[in-house]
């Protein structure tokens, strides 16, 4: 245990410095403000003992885990009371005799134990219970998702979600719209944890929604279906903005109709065995009052494959500009049909205990013969 004493007069006959020598306890000594303040910041004291009253209150604001003595001899019921809601932990009546200060370093360190233990006990408590609430709201997030894989026609649709957190501001879902369409999307909301997640909330309804209220302009301009989600997310003053790529299939005539909401790395196209970047811009929803759509149309043969990662998988690639994380990407896209091998070759962790410094989703779209 260290103590630390800031004397203005440490060469005065009641200094409370030789006094503690004089009991053996480990001492630190500052003369100065400043150069209590570093020593705070390295040294870390288990107790300030302070003559000042204003360097006092100044260290116990500055460094609420330390607790901090006022050693004075001039105390008055005004001082008392000012030390009391400055937060010092006890007052000391100078002189006074060594064995006495003794106690109440004993005193003040035994009591703040006391507290500190109280506080670790609440803090515990509550981790326990914020992690079971977001448990909880995992297992209704995943509740939320679509099967994984999914069969839609000569489509087959498989996802990974893997969050950052317990609850994931990533979202997918791939569904049904009458006899002849389908829709798929894939969604990162700015931000991390519970936040983030209940807008995931928001979209799974939209989706629901989609399917019953869509107009049919919609299904052959998914940037429709864009404008329409980004008036939504601006009516729930949520302040959080998607990036959201959409697109829907026309079982009829085979074709694949996409639309770009500031989603990025872009999504992959993988044809005759060879991957390109599909490359779409626009504005995520939840911003502008205003946004507009480009559609890109694609006529996929059997076997190729669509794929698209947000953006937590570039964080998770080995160091380089964006250039070379996306070459590192569209190979791995072009060399591996399925997830788990996508997920080898990219060195990505899985699992429990995968947790990165963003969410990782990823969602492929293969045509089968």
């Amino acid at each position: 245990m260290s103590l630390l004493v800031v004397e203005t007069d440490p060469g005065a006959a009641t200094s409370l410095a030789d006094q503690f020598n004089e009991l053996g306890y480990p001492l630190l000594s500052a003369s100065n403000l400043s150069a209590a303040v570093r020593i705070c910041d390295h040294a870390h004291p288990e107790l300030i003992i302070c003559d000042r009253f204003e360097w006092s209150e100044e260290l116990a604001s500055q460094f609420r885990y330390i607790p901090v003595a006022l050693a004075s001899s001039e105390l008055s019921p005004d001082l008392l009371f000012k030390a009391l809601q400055a937060g010092l932990a006890d007052v000391w009546q100078l002189p006074g005799k060594a064995t006495d200060f003794a106690e109440r370093v004993a005193i003040v360190l035994g009591r703040f134990k006391a507290v500190a233990g109280q506080l670790e006990t609440r803090l515990d408590q509550f981790v326990r219970d914020l992690k079971r609430d977001q448990r909880a709201g995992r297992h209704v997030q995943l509740g939320m998702l679509p099967p994984n894989p999914m069969a839609i026609d000569h489509y087959r649709l498989r996802h990974r979600i893997v969050p950052s957190l317990i609850l994931s501001g990533d979202f997918v879902d791939y569904f049904r719209i009458g006899e002849r369409y389908f829709a798929f999307y894939v969604a990162d909301v700015s931000g991390h944890g519970a936040s983030s997640a209940f807008v995931t909330v928001l979209l799974k309804n939209f989706s629901r929604r989609l399917r019953r209220e869509y107009r049919r302009s919609m299904m052959k301009n998914p940037g429709q279906i864009l404008e329409w989600l980004n008036n939504e997310l601006l009516d729930q003053h949520m302040d959080k903005h998607v990036a959201l790529l959409i697109a829907v299939c026309d079982l009829k005539d085979d074709s694949i109709r996409i639309a770009n909401a500031g989603h990025y790395p872009p999504m992959a196209f993988v044809g005759s065995g060879e991957a390109r970047f599909l490359e779409l811009t626009g504005k995520p929803i939840g911003l502008f009052d205003t946004v507009s759509y480009d559609i890109l149309t694609l006529k996929p043969a059997a076997g190729d494959r669509l794929v698209t990662f947000t953006d937590g998988v570039l964080n998770l690639l080995p160091d380089g500009d964006l250039a070379a994380k996306e070459r590192v990407l569209l190979k791995a896209v072009e060399e591996n049909d399925s997830l788990s091998g996508l997920w080898q070759a990219l060195e990505l962790a899985d699992g429990d205990d995968a947790h990165g410094p963003d969410d990782v989703t990823c969602l492929m779209v293969s045509k089968e013969s």
